[in-house]
C-alpha cells in the first residue's frame, strides 16, 4: 500500500510538471492595440445590450471574429517551425560576435509571416537583440544574424529560443518555446600589451626547438610526403633505401616563456579581488598571444596545474581555452606551483600598473 501511494504521488507530480512545461512552451498576450480593440468591443457590447440594436450586435460579432481569426492565424504561423543556431568558433569576452539563426518552415503549403526569434542564453531574462523574419515560404529555410557580446569568459550555453508572432492584425502576440541547445567557450578578453614590459625577456634567448620547422639544423630524416619540397630530398640516402626520404629541420625559436598566474583567493577577499583576477587572466592571455607571435614557446602555470606548451608561431587557442576554464581556489587548500621547464623564462603575471597622469 505504501508503494502504491508513493507511485501515485510521483505520477501526479510528473503530470503537474508536464502541464507546467506545456503552459510555458505556449503562451499569448494582448498587445497594446489588442487591449484597445478589446475595450472597444466591450463598449459596443454594452451599447448593444442597452439599446437592443441588431446592427450593434452584428458589429460586435464581426469584431470578436477578428480576435478569433487573429489567434488562429498566429497559431498557424508558429506551427511546424524549427530553429537552428550557428555559433562562431572563437569568442572573446566583451567582443561582439555574429550569431546566425536558421529558421525552417516545415509546413508543406502554408508560409509563415512576421516571425520574431528571441535567443536567450542560460541565466538571461532579456534578449539583447532579436531576429525578424518577414516571410518564410513553405518547406523553405531562411537565415538571419544578430550580434551578441559575451559579458564574461567561460561556457556560454543556450537551451531554447522563443518564437513570437503578431500576425495578421497585431492584436494578439502568440509565443512558442522551441528547444535549441548549444554552447560555446568564451575566451578571456584581450588587452593591449607589449613584450618590452617583461624585463629581461628575449636577451640571448634564441634557441633551437625540437620540432619540425625551417631552421638551419637537421632534425632527422623521414619518408617523403605529398607537399614536401624537392630540394629537401636526401638523394644519396633515398638511393640506398630505394625510397624517397627528406631532411627534416628543427624549428628556430626565441626560447620558452612561462607565465605564472596565482588564482588562490586570500581569506576574506572582497569582490574587487575577483575583478582583479579577471584582469590578470586577460593580461596573461594577451601576453601569451604576443609572445607566440614573436616566436616564443609559451605556457601558463597556475597552482596545481599548467596549460599545454604552445610552440612559437602556433595558435594560442590551447592557452585561451585553459584560461577560459580557470577557476579561483581557496588559499588554504591551494597547492604549490608546478616546476617550470628548464631554461624557461618565468614571469609572474600581475595587473598592469596604472600610468601616472602627466603634469
Amino acid at each position: 500500500m505504501t508503494k502504491g501511494r508513493g507511485s501515485d504521488q510521483n505520477q501526479k507530480k510528473s503530470k503537474r510538471k508536464r502541464k507546467k512545461a506545456k503552459r510555458r512552451r505556449r503562451g499569448f498576450r494582448l498587445t497594446r492595440e489588442g487591449k484597445i480593440f478589446l475595450a472597444v468591443c466591450l463598449g459596443v457590447g454594452l451599447a448593444a445590450v442597452n439599446t437592443g440594436n441588431n446592427l450593434l450586435y452584428l458589429v460586435l460579432g464581426l469584431m470578436l471574429s477578428l480576435l478569433l481569426v487573429s489567434g488562429t492565424l498566429s497559431d498557424l504561423v508558429l506551427w511546424r517551425v524549427s530553429v537552428a543556431r550557428h555559433l562562431p568558433k572563437r569568442l572573446f569576452a566583451g567582443v561582439p560576435m555574429a550569431v546566425e539563426l536558421e529558421l525552417h518552415n516545415r509546413k508543406k503549403r502554408a508560409p509563415s509571416y512576421a516571425l520574431e526569434v528571441v535567443d536567450l542564453a542560460v541565466g538571461e531574462t532579456e534578449a539583447p537583440r532579436r531576429c525578424f523574419f518577414l516571410k518564410v515560404r513553405a518547406s523553405s529555410t531562411q537565415r538571419a544574424v544578430y550580434r551578441r557580446a559575451p559579458a564574461e569568459r567561460g561556457w556560454l550555453r543556450f537551451e531554447e529560443v522563443v518564437l513570437t508572432s503578431r500576425h495578421p492584425f497585431g492584436l494578439i502576440e502568440k509565443r512558442r518555446h522551441r528547444r535549441c541547445v548549444g554552447e560555446a567557450l568564451v575566451y578571456p578578453a584581450l588587452v593591449p600589451v607589449v613584450l618590452s614590459e617583461i624585463p629581461g625577456l628575449g636577451a640571448g634567448r634564441d634557441e633551437v626547438i625540437d620540432a619540425p620547422g625551417r631552421g638551419a639544423d637537421i632534425r632527422g630524416l623521414r619518408d617523403f610526403r605529398e607537399g614536401d619540397e624537392a630540394r629537401a630530398i636526401h638523394w644519396r640516402r633515398s638511393a640506398a633505401l630505394d625510397r624517397f626520404v627528406v631532411r627534416e629541420r628543427s624549428r628556430e625559436g626565441r626560447g620558452r616563456l612561462t607565465l605564472r598566474l596565482d588564482q588562490a583567493r586570500p581569506e576574506g577577499a572582497s569582490d574587487e579581488w575577483a575583478a582583479e583576477l579577471e584582469r590578470r587572466i586577460s593580461r596573461a592571455a594577451s601576453l601569451a598571444q604576443a609572445a607566440l607571435a614573436d616566436g616564443f614557446a609559451v605556457e601558463i602555470v597556475v597552482r596545481g596545474g599548467r596549460s599545454p606548451m604552445v610552440l612559437g608561431g602556433g595558435p594560442a587557442d590551447p592557452i585561451f581555452r585553459f584560461l577560459a576554464l580557470l577557476q579561483p581556489i581557496e588559499a588554504a587548500d591551494a597547492p604549490e606551483f608546478p616546476p617550470a621547464p628548464k631554461n624557461a623564462f618565468v614571469h609572474e603575471v600581475h595587473e598592469a600598473p596604472i600610468p601616472e597622469a602627466a603634469e
